[in-house]
């Protein structure tokens, strides 16, 4: 049987073209070529939503909250060897007025809920995103994401994620080591974000499998 991935994020899971609002092609965006580089014997279930959260409802966006959909998933995909959660990004809109303690908060939530056994109980990474860069002042987005204090806010989430893995048993790595946002909307990798990021999960992936 395949090894079965699942990728639960939001538009950088997607695949969302910076300045575009298309969306980048399986030769390009990282999920599809994680599992070029895994190979036959693996299955990369795409599970990216654009303007997903952990745990928040938007009003201007239907059904993005994601505490309300993984189990659904979980249970659509099933059986799975590994659950990769890449979220945290739109919890930083202005809107939510969520701290960073309150976005890790959130995924925590997400994380007790794959571990239920009834749900999933097997192994968990959790992905920090990527930074929003400091180009947001000129970006559509910044008012959404309160321009640099939404940056900075970015920066701050990879120490709780990391935190929340460690209490909860879970693999951990930062994306901003590997990839940055395309200065277009200073949200979204670009074409080379998405092969640094499918690259470097690759490489997580099978340190995964060595312990």
């Amino acid at each position: 049987m395949l090894r079965n991935i699942m990728c639960f994020g939001d538009s950088n899971t997607y695949g969302f073209v910076a300045g575009s609002g298309g969306r980048y092609d399986e030769n390009t965006r990282w999920t599809r070529l994680l599992q070029k580089h895994l190979g036959l014997e693996y299955y990369i279930i795409e599970e990216g939503l654009n303007g997903r959260t952990t745990i928040y409802d938007d009003e201007d966006m239907k059904n993005v909250n994601g505490s309300r959909y993984l189990e659904v998933s979980v249970a659509s995909h099933r059986p799975l060897d590994l659950v990769i959660i890449m979220l945290g990004t739109n919890d930083i809109k202005e809107r939510f007025s969520a701290s960073v303690e309150d976005i890790a908060k959130g995924m925590a939530e997400l994380v007790k809920t794959l571990k239920r056994p009834e749900v999933y109980g097997g192994e968990i990474l959790i992905v920090s995103p990527i930074h929003i860069s400091d180009k947001i002042i000129d970006s559509e987005y910044s008012e959404s994401f309160a321009g640099l204090k939404g940056a900075e806010k970015s920066r701050l989430l990879a120490a709780e994620f990391k935190k929340l893995a460690d209490e909860y048993g879970c693999h951990f790595m930062d994306a901003a080591n590997y990839a940055k946002a395309d200065d277009t909307d200073a949200i979204h990798l670009d074409a080379k974000g998405h092969a640094s990021l499918a690259e470097a999960i690759y490489g997580k992936i099978k340190e995964i499998e060595s312990i």
